[in-house]
Parts: structure tokens; C-alpha cells; sequence
């Protein structure tokens, strides 16, 4: 056998392996949203629930600012409507179940008693309402969250927010006014996040 047999074996045994390889991970995939769809899957994985610090800031009767760190889950919506990436929705959405949106919705998003994701990619324009909605993308228009709204790192709105607690991550840019909803006395209404060492 000449070496370029060799190398031909070589090659399409190295192939082998790859498709071997894809499907073993798209079984694994299978399995763990099957899983999640039933609740029997184990605790979320790092990459989709990972912790980050933030500082809660609070202002005690005597007037010093005092700081406790929490940690707060990044959210995951595990069943509900999803709005992919290359969707654009003209209209409004109301929805009785969990949405995130990854793409484009020129309209009112309503979910009032269930949670509202706007993740990197998606866009909404006019209103989101929701009991808690999460903002990683762009919003523009009036943000409504029953409970509790977070703005993600990359959260880009502009417009009014009104919640009953607020949760702003570092990175986040809001152009807008702020209101609380039902708030009671001494509660902070804004949790900002720690900042990280390098960043100004």
C-alpha cells in the first residue's frame, strides 16, 4: 500500500469519528430537553444559570449608603412562546405562558402573570408588561413589570420603566424615566451591580 492509501484511510476514519461525534452530542442535546420539558432534568448547567454579584444599595436612617452583595440567577424561561431570531411580529402578542423574544416585535407584548425575556438579539418597540421581565436586547417604549424587571449587561432601553423592584446589571444603558409600583417603606427599589476590578 502506497502512502496515499494510507492517507485516504486516515481521512475517512477521521470522518468517522466527526459524525460519530455530532451525533452523540445531538442525542445528548435531545436528552436534556426532553428532560426539561417533563422536570426531571438535573439543575440547570453553569453556561445557562451562571451567578453574578450584585450590590444592593440601601440608605439607613442615619444617611450612610451601605452595600450587601446578593447573587441573582441569570433567568431561563424552560417552556412558553419563543420568538426566534429571524421572526419579526407587527402586532401586538398577549400571551397566557412564559415568552422570550430573539427577534423583532413591532407592537405591545403582554404577559401580565408570567415572565418576559428579551434576550441579546430581540427588539421590542412600544410596550412589554409581564410579572417579571428580564432585558438583554433593545427595548423602546413603556416596560411594566408586575414584580421584578432586570436589565442584563446588554440591555439597551429607552423610554419609562416602572416595577416594584429593579435590578440593573453593569453594561446596562437606559434613557427614561423610572417609576415604582406598590412600593413599600424602606424598601430599595434599585439594585445596582457591583462593578468589576478594570472597568471604569
Amino acid at each position: 500500500m502506497g502512502i496515499q492509501t494510507w492517507f485516504i484511510f486516515l481521512g475517512v476514519a477521521a470522518m468517522t469519528l466527526i459524525v460519530w461525534d455530532g451525533r452523540r452530542r445531538k442525542g445528548q442535546r435531545r436528552a436534556t430537553e426532553v428532560g426539561l420539558s417533563t422536570g426531571l432534568a438535573a439543575p440547570l448547567p453553569a453556561a445557562q444559570a451562571s451567578l453574578q454579584a450584585v450590590a444592593s444599595m440601601s440608605e439607613p436612617a442615619g444617611g450612610t449608603a451601605s452595600a450587601e452583595v446578593q447573587k441573582t440567577v441569570v433567568p431561563h424561561v424552560e417552556e412558553g412562546n419563543r420568538i426566534g431570531m429571524a421572526t419579526r411580529v407587527l402586532g401586538n402578542l398577549t400571551a397566557r405562558e412564559p415568552v422570550v423574544i430573539k427577534g423583532s416585535i413591532e407592537g405591545a407584548v403582554i404577559a401580565q402573570d408570567h415572565h418576559v425575556m428579551v434576550t441579546m438579539s430581540g427588539r421590542v418597540s412600544s410596550h412589554l408588561e409581564g410579572r417579571e421581565v428580564s432585558v438583554d436586547g433593545q427595548v423602546a417604549g413603556v416596560v411594566k413589570a408586575g414584580d421584578k424587571l432586570t436589565l442584563l449587561s446588554r440591555a439597551r432601553v429607552e423610554g419609562s420603566l416602572a416595577a416594584r423592584r429593579l435590578e440593573c446589571l453593569a453594561g446596562a444603558r437606559v434613557r427614561g424615566e423610572v417609576a415604582a409600583l406598590g412600593l413599600s417603606a424602606g424598601a430599595p427599589l434599585v439594585a445596582c451591580a457591583q462593578a468589576e476590578p478594570g472597568l471604569p
